[in-house]
């Protein structure tokens, strides 16, 4: 029950954070294997997010988390983008 305009930006909100989530998600798994020193000089905030992320058992409790994250996105998208009720597309 809000103006269509302000679910229209709340989509595309929505859809780039899930698009920064999983990016995220499949950086942090993609540097686990990575010797941290290669691009602890050029790239200094990666460095210190992944020394904090691979430490333990953090990576598993991230994407423990990131999946409610994920889930609570996808259903605020299909909130944001679904359609109103009785409307028709094309007169189907």
């Amino acid at each position: 029950d809000v103006h269509p305009a302000l679910a229209f930006f709340v989509l595309w909100g929505l859809v780039i954070w899930l698009g920064m989530v999983e990016g995220g998600q499949a950086s942090l798994v993609g540097l686990a294997p990575i010797n941290f020193d290669l691009y602890k000089d050029s790239h200094p905030i990666t460095y210190i997010s992944t020394k904090v992320c691979h430490v333990g058992d953090n990576l598993d409790r991230y994407l423990m988390g990131r999946q409610f994250m994920v889930i609570f996105i996808a259903f605020c998208i299909n909130m944001a983008g679904a359609p109103l009720p009785d409307s028709e597309l094309w007169g189907l």
